[in-house]
C-alpha cells in the first residue's frame, strides 16, 4: 500500500513537469528505460538502493551515464528520489506514471484473453471494436489460456467482459440444472 501510495505521489508530481515540458511521450519513453534497466541489471539497481553509497555518487553515476541523452527535470527528478530514499520505488513511479499518462490522454489499458494467439487480423478487429464500444483509443495487451476453449475475456480495470465458450457452457449448465428442478 505504500509502495503504490509514494508511487502515484512522485508520478503526479512527474506528470506534472512533463506536462509542463510538452514532453509526456518522452517522459514516458525515458522513464521507462530507465525502470527496465533497474530490473534487468540488479547490479545497477543494488548500486541505487545501498543505503552505505554516498546520494551524490549515485547522482554522480546517473548524470555520467544519462545527462546527454535524458530529459532535464526527469533527470533531476530522479536526483531527488535519490535524495529522498525512494530510487526503489521508480518501477512502481514508472507504471503509475503510465496509468496516469493513459488517462490524460484518454487511453485505456485493456487485457484481451484468448484460448489460442490472436493473429494481426483479429487483434486488429478486437482493438477496432473495443475502441468502438468504448469510446475510448485502447492499449491492448494479449492473453493465451487454452482453458477458455475458445471466445473472448476482455478486462477493463477491474471489470471482466467474459464471452468464452467455457463460461457459456457453465451457464448453460447451470440453466439446465435449474429446469430440472
Amino acid at each position: 500500500m505504500l509502495e503504490t501510495t509514494v508511487a502515484r505521489s512522485y508520478a503526479e508530481a512527474l506528470l506534472e513537469l512533463a506536462l509542463k515540458d510538452e514532453a509526456v511521450e518522452l517522459y514516458a519513453e525515458q522513464l521507462g528505460q530507465f525502470s527496465s534497466l533497474l530490473e534487468s541489471e540488479p547490479d545497477f539497481r543494488v548500486f541505487l538502493e545501498t543505503p552505505r553509497i554516498d546520494p551524490a555518487a549515485k547522482k554522480r553515476v546517473v548524470r555520467d551515464v544519462f545527462g546527454g541523452v535524458m530529459a532535464g527535470h526527469l533527470l533531476r527528478f530522479l536526483y531527488v528520489t535519490i535524495d529522498k530514499g525512494r530510487q526503489h520505488f521508480l518501477p512502481a513511479i514508472a507504471r503509475e506514471f503510465t496509468t496516469l499518462l493513459n488517462e490524460h490522454l484518454g487511453r485505456l489499458e485493456v487485457e484481451i484473453t484468448t484460448a489460442r494467439e490472436a493473429d494481426e487480423a483479429l487483434r486488429a478487429s478486437l482493438q477496432r471494436r473495443l475502441s468502438e464500444l468504448l469510446d475510448r483509443e485502447i492499449l491492448p495487451s494479449y492473453r493465451v489460456n487454452p482453458r477458455i476453449l475458445g471466445g473472448v475475456i476482455v478486462k477493463v480495470g477491474d471489470r471482466i467482459m467474459d464471452g468464452s465458450v467455457r463460461q457459456r457452457l457453465q451457464r448453460l449448465r447451470r440453466s439446465m440444472l435449474r429446469a430440472e428442478i
